[in-house]
């Protein structure tokens, strides 16, 4: 575990949290739903799947525009990807870039689409959760948050630790293994302790463990936005999330062959 990546990882986070503040108080009036989801995905865009599956099913809101902000939240974790990966290991980019980026231009499209054809009554909708704090639209005005990006820097380092140590003791199964149950929960998590154990070229393990867990955690969003937005949610969702999940993971591989 290296000390000076976490805290260059957790600069990285207060950072993207203050551009994310900053973009929802000057683009809110407009666009509440597209911009707070954004600015929440960074940091966890499965949360945000959820409170939006929630507003569908406890406040009645339109599964399509929620998918849509659902979509959009999913931006956010591509860039962070690209973000985690160079603070990690830069060489994972010359790989990962090209994927991540088509992957997040598919979505936004997708998203973008879902929110333009929606109904809507014209309120807006915040997007919040537990874990994301000073970035909802009308809540408090702090820049960011040190605490959540503290709790995100040392989730990731404790996940790179459990994996790390699945390696030392199963070797390459063990690192794929650690990565997909991490997944499960946080996708950077386990991507950070992929990049920080491997290189694209020592390996095709490492490979395979960051491909997978893009799946697996596209099957965790999955699973969360059918129980709590129902199954309107997860068929206006659901395309989009595995269209360009798929994408991403595909591109990986094809070029580390």
């Amino acid at each position: 575990l290296n000390p000076h990546k976490v805290v260059q990882l957790l600069v990285l986070l207060l950072g993207v949290q203050s551009v994310a503040h900053l973009a929802a108080r000057l683009l809110a009036a407009h666009h509440a739903v597209a911009v707070s989801a954004l600015a929440s995905g960074f940091v966890s865009s499965t949360a945000t799947i959820a409170t939006l599956g929630l507003a569908v099913r406890e406040q009645g809101a339109q599964p399509r525009l929620m998918a849509g902000g659902g979509l959009l939240s999913c931006v956010s974790t591509q860039v962070q990807l690209l973000l985690v990966a160079a603070a990690m290991q830069p060489a994972w980019l010359a790989r990962l870039w090209l994927p991540a980026l088509v992957g997040a231009g598919v979505v936004a499209l997708w998203g973008w689409v879902l929110l333009r054809g929606a109904p809507t009554d014209g309120d807006g909708l915040v997007v919040s959760s537990p874990r994301i704090e000073g970035l909802s639209v009308r809540g408090d005005d702090r820049m960011f948050s040190l605490r959540g990006a503290a709790a995100v820097a040392v989730l990731l380092s404790s996940v790179q630790l459990v994996v790390h140590a699945l390696q030392l003791w199963l070797g390459d199964a063990g690192l794929v293994a650690g990565a997909l149950v991490a997944a499960l929960a946080d996708l950077h998590s386990a991507l950070a302790a992929v990049f920080s154990a491997t290189t694209p070229v020592s390996g095709p393990a490492g490979v395979w463990a960051v491909a997978l867990a893009l799946l697996v955690h596209a099957a965790s969003k999955s699973i969360t936005a059918g129980l709590t937005g129902g199954m309107a949610y997860l068929r206006w969702l659901a395309p989009g999330l595995w269209l360009h999940t798929g994408l991403v993971a595909a591109g990986l591989v094809w070029f580390s062959s």
